[in-house]
């Protein structure tokens, strides 16, 4: 069986750094390079939840 190549990133929702995904670490266990965050896999449930609460803030700022 061949192993699929994992071409999915961490990324950091407060500077936006992306980093390769490392296969076997989760994102959330990866740290910011930039600012020391704990980093999120882009495109998971918690990286769209994240972008629905901060559209919805922004959003609701503008009102």
């Amino acid at each position: 069986m061949k192993k699929k190549e994992n071409s999915d990133n961490c990324i950091c929702v407060v500077c936006d750094v992306r980093i390769p995904h490392q296969c076997g670490t989760p994102c959330r266990d990866v740290k910011c390079p930039k600012c020391g965050r704990s980093m999120l896999k882009e495109g998971s449930y918690h990286h769209q939840l994240y972008l629905s609460k901060f559209i919805q803030n922004k959003d609701d700022s503008e009102k």
